[in-house]
Parts: C-alpha cells; structure tokens; sequence
C-alpha cells in the first residue's frame, strides 16, 4: 500500500465527520429559540439601525453597545430581505465558518500543500469549530463574521505575488473584520508587520495608504454618526478576573492540545522553510497569546482563541504537507498526524453526535414549543420588561429596558451607581423580570471561602436579594424564572 493511500482515505474520513458535525448548525439556523445569550442583544442593535436609529444612543441609558457599527447594518439590511435579523444572523456565521476553513485550506496550498494536505486543514478547523464552539456556530453574532472576513485576507494575502491590487484587498478585508468586532488583532498584526516589511514596495506603501486612509474614512464616518460616545463605549472598561482567565486558558488547551500540539511542533522546527510557515508561527504564538491576555475580563468566552484555533488547524495541514516528504517513513505516518490533529474533536464525537439525536428525536420542538410560550406570557404583560435572555424581549415585542451584563460591569468599575438595579426594583419599576442564571454567591456559601468563579455574571447578588423582598416567581419556563411585583397587603 502505498503511503497516498491511508493517509487519504483518513483525511476523507475526517473530512466527512467534520460535515456532520456541521450540519448540526446549519439544521438549526431557523430554531425559534435562544441559541446564545448574545442572540438578543445583537438582534435588538440590527433592529435599532434598520429603523435608523443609533446602535449606540439610540438602545437607552441601560443598554451599553461596545462594539463596532459594521456588522449591525451588515446583518440588519440582510434581514429586511429575510425577514428576521437573527435568521440573517445565523446565515452569515454559517458562511463566515465555511469561509474561515477554505482560507485554512488556501493557506496550506500556498505553502505546496496538496489537495488532501488542505482538506485536512479545512476539516480540522470546521470540526474544532462544530464540536467545541457550537453555540457560537450558525449564531446571530459578529465573533465569526468578522474571522471570515479576516481569514479571507490572510487567504489572499499569502495565495500570490504581493501587488498593489492584491494588497489593497487584504487592507480592505482587514478593515471589514475589524470594523464588525475589535479584539480580533493576531492575523492583521502580523500580516501587516510582513507585508510592510517584506512585500515589494509597491504592495508596500500601497497597503499602507489604502489601510491608513480606511481607518480614516471609518473614524471620520463613526465620529460623524455616532459622537465620542462611540469611542466612550467602545472602551468602556470592564472587570478582569486572573482566576477566571487561568481557569477559561486551561479549559481551551485542554480541548485544543491535540491540534495545538501538531502545529505547534512542526512550526517551532520549521517556521524558517518560507514566509506561510512563519506567518503561521506567528499568528498562533500570538493569538495564544492575546487570548490568555483577554480571557480573565468579564464576559469572555472560548471566542477569544477562535484565532488560536484556526492557527492550529493551518498549521496541522502544514505538518502533513512537510511529513509526506519525508523519505523512508511509515505508509501510515501521515495518516496518523492527521487523527493526531483531530484528537480531541474524536473524543468529543459522541458527545456532539448524541447531542444531534437528541434533537432529532423531540428535544428540538419541545424548546420551540416552550420558547414560544414564554413569549406569549411576556406579550401579554403590559408595560417594560428585564430579559436576561434578550431575544425573549426581542420577539414579545418589548424594548429591552436593561441590558443586565454591561449593566452590571457599569456599576462595579463606577460607571453607575452601585445599587441603581436594586433602586428600581424597589419600586416595582419592571412589571415583570426575567432571570436564567444564579447567583454569583450562594446563601449557604461561607463568607470569604475560596470557590471556581463563575464564567458568566450578568446580577449581582443584591439583585437577588432584592428579587425575594420586592418580587415573587410567578413562572418558570424554557427562559429561566419569571418575577412579578409583590402586591401590597389589602
């Protein structure tokens, strides 16, 4: 048997796995239900800009919007033509993966890869997205969207001779990625510091002036719309936890370490055998990097290593292509870094595969049909509401009067007053509230005892204290817990 051979049929194989996996979030896009908690949040802002109303002033003094403007009116004018932003959403994320992981495999054929060495990379990178970030996957958010766009520059970038034309799209799908979400910096950090220092002069200076006079158009426009509140939100600062962030880094290499370990192996060894390689090291030791920088603030997810991932998976298919070189190996040696590469995706398999079937057989039309209950209940009662799960408020038909995270993080870095929230529950301001999480403290927890911090915190406890005095449960459903307003004694 020849050393083509197993190692092609793996990577079929892998490939074909890494597809199921992906229809998972491809099936799901129409589900009229809350994937995510960031779903409602981001279909509100789409909402706000297509009335023409500012996503920034324009959501009310409790809702805080501190991301770029780009992909609200992207996602906002592609649902006026389908009818409902978050289905807009979901699409454009489903695109935005498939795009993410043909640039894996682009990346991997400028290197000399073959077909089967970039299809190991495609499928690596949309099996790693499909099994360990599913509910940022086929998701109304802009996290994929603006890797899309940024992996696509990185595609074209390194898939010819650095010319003018071809460096002036790269600034462009550079700017496009960070003008939908700004935390995203390893791949154009390290493109840019490249091409300003290797391309021809020509592709130099013309990358430079198109990227200089994009970031001025985009001041100038998002200045002239928005103000400096703009900028205010944009770095409005936030809570940042050590012990959080080391627990959320360990979490992420724990499922990554396979893939990490692959790339990370071979392009110690070989980053100097051309410049893909090499930007390649670059752009997963610096996205491992920025992600365990940003992972101890507040709010942040697994999405802060979307680049971390990607990187592994360009770099797995790199690994394939330099071992099947290699004379006087194993017929199966290739074969084997490929499974190596989706190791953890492999173990994760049953998981995600009985996670599927378990829609399949009902679970997906009972969270419909309980979702949509709980948007009849909401409908029904007059006058504002508090919705932790944003999108129940979205589809009641209720402005979102409190946006409970950016709330939250106003009030503990002083930004608002530290009890406002408890304030107007005091005075019954909300007809009813709706809360899916826990406390950050439990009753009986002993004061000052050391405990793993919660991921995600969007009440303080005295939100929950002052729930029990001035509020009383009067529904429980697939959104969490419903509070009315206690009613005075007759």
């Amino acid at each position: 048997m020849t050393q083509a051979r197993p190692y092609a049929i793996t990577v079929i194989a892998l490939a074909v796995l890494a597809a199921i996996m992906f229809a998972y979030p491809c099936l799901r896009i129409g589900a009229d239900f809350e994937i995510d908690y960031n779903e409602g949040w981001n279909a509100f802002l789409q909402g706000l800009v297509t009335a023409g109303l500012s996503p920034y002033a324009g959501a009310g003094a409790l809702f805080f919007n501190n991301y770029p403007p780009l992909s609200f009116y992207l996602v906002g004018l592609l649902g006026l033509a389908v009818g409902d932003p978050v289905l807009a959403g979901r699409l454009l994320s489903v695109v935005a993966v498939a795009v993410i992981a043909a640039s894996s495999g682009v990346v991997v054929r400028a290197n000399g890869g073959s077909r089967g060495d970039g299809l190991l990379a495609m499928a690596t990178c949309t099996a790693m997205f499909s099994a360990f970030a599913t509910d940022y996957v086929g998701v109304d958010d802009p996290q994929l969207l603006a890797q899309g766009f940024l992996a696509a520059g990185f595609a074209v970038y390194v898939g010819g001779r650095a010319g003018p034309a071809r460096l002036a799209a790269v600034a462009v799908l550079f700017a496009l990625g960070l003008l939908c979400k700004h935390n995203v910096l390893a791949l154009p950090l390290v493109v840019s510091v490249h091409a300003l220092w290797r391309a021809p002069a020509a592709g130099r200076w013309t990358f430079l002036a198109v990227g200089l006079t994009l970031i001025a158009i985009a001041g100038t426009t998002i200045l002239a719309l928005f103000g400096m509140d703009f900028f205010h939100r944009l770095l409005a600062p936030r809570i940042y936890d050590v012990t959080r962030g080391f627990l959320l880094t360990m979490e992420v290499l724990e499922r990554i370490q396979a893939p990490l370990a692959v790339a990370g192996f071979f392009l110690l060894l070989r980053h100097g055998d051309g410049p893909v390689p090499t930007m390649v090291a670059a752009y997963l030791l610096g996205s491992l990097g920025l992600g365990m920088a940003f992972s101890g603030g507040a709010g942040v997810d697994i999405n802060i290593f979307f680049d971390t991932m990607i990187a592994a998976a360009m770099g797995g298919g790199l690994a394939a292509t330099w071992l099947r070189r290699q004379p006087g190996l194993p017929a199966m040696a290739p074969a084997l870094l490929a499974v190596l590469a989706n190791f953890g995706v492999l173990l994760l398999t049953p998981q995600v595969l009985g996670r599927m079937a378990v829609d399949a057989l009902g679970e997906y039309g009972e969270r419909q049909r309980l979702f949509r209950a709980d948007v009849a209940y909401l409908r029904q009662i007059p006058g504002p509401a508090v919705c932790e799960s944003m999108l129940l408020c979205v589809r009641a038909g209720k402005a979102i009067a409190v946006d409970p995270y950016n709330v939250l993080q106003a009030s503990l870095t002083g930004r608002l007053p530290p009890h406002l929230l408890e304030d107007m529950l005091a005075r019954h301001q909300f007809p009813v509230f709706q809360v899916s999480s826990l406390r950050e403290h439990p009753l009986d927890e002993a004061p000052g005892l050391q405990v793993i911090p919660p991921r995600f915190v969007n009440f303080s406890d005295g939100v929950f204290d002052e729930l029990a005095r001035s509020y009383t449960l009067d529904r429980v459903g697939l959104s969490g817990r419903f509070y009315r307003p206690v009613q005075p004694a007759r």
